[in-house]
């Protein structure tokens, strides 16, 4: 009973440690993507939606969206994660203009991995589809609370939607092309994060 109990307790102490190794490392690529800024046209882009998808992708609906939450934990915090700061942080920045896009990263991140790990991520074209419907959601809460400041109508959409469509789009095709190239070398790698889990 003992030995029973000792090895249930290492492999709790393991899965845990390992659990908070992955949210660790996933809220610095989050931080990461949103510092780092790439000349593209019309606007330079940061790689956040890239990252946030991935995130979905490969973890799952649970720990991908999670990490999400972390990252915005983080920043409410005042840790300056978010992209602009140094700055303004916390939850100034949160009930700020992008707040709405913050949010939306988290039903992004779910998204993706709830998708995938139905099957729908088969093949490039499934993948990329999947990938501009989970950045598309984005934009739901994005403009929705970004209206709020900028009003609603040509503004808005020029404000917060035309500027980062392009780079959305790239991002999708690189996030799907990582993700099935992910798969083809290391085989069934999309259901992994579901099957350590339990969770489908």
């Amino acid at each position: 009973m003992k030995i029973y109990g000792s090895y249930a307790e290492r492999h709790l102490a393991f899965k845990l440690s390992s659990e908070a190794i992955i949210i660790i490392v996933g809220t610095m690529l989050l931080t990461v993507s949103a510092k780092v800024q790439v000349p593209f046209y019309p606007v330079p882009m940061t790689l956040q939606t890239l990252v946030v998808v991935g995130l979905g992708l490969f973890l799952g609906p649970v720990r991908g969206s999670g990490i999400v939450v972390a990252y915005l934990l983080q920043g409410l915090a005042g840790i300056p994660v978010f992209a602009g700061t140094p700055g303004p942080s916390g939850l100034a920045y949160v009930a700020g203009p992008t707040g709405g896009y913050l949010v939306g990263f988290v039903v992004s991140a779910f998204a993706a991995g709830w998708l995938a790990r139905r099957g729908y991520a088969n093949g490039i074209v499934g993948a990329v589809t999947i990938c501009v419907l989970a950045t598309a959601l984005v934009y739901v809460p994005g403009l929705a609370w970004l209206g709020a400041f900028t009003g609603y109508g040509e503004r808005l959409l020029t404000a917060g939607l035309y500027p980062f469509v392009l780079g959305d789009l790239v991002k999708s095709a690189i996030a799907g092309l990582l993700f099935v190239v992910g798969c083809s070398i290391v085989p069934g790698f999309g259901s992994i994060s579901s099957k350590v889990s339990g969770k489908k």
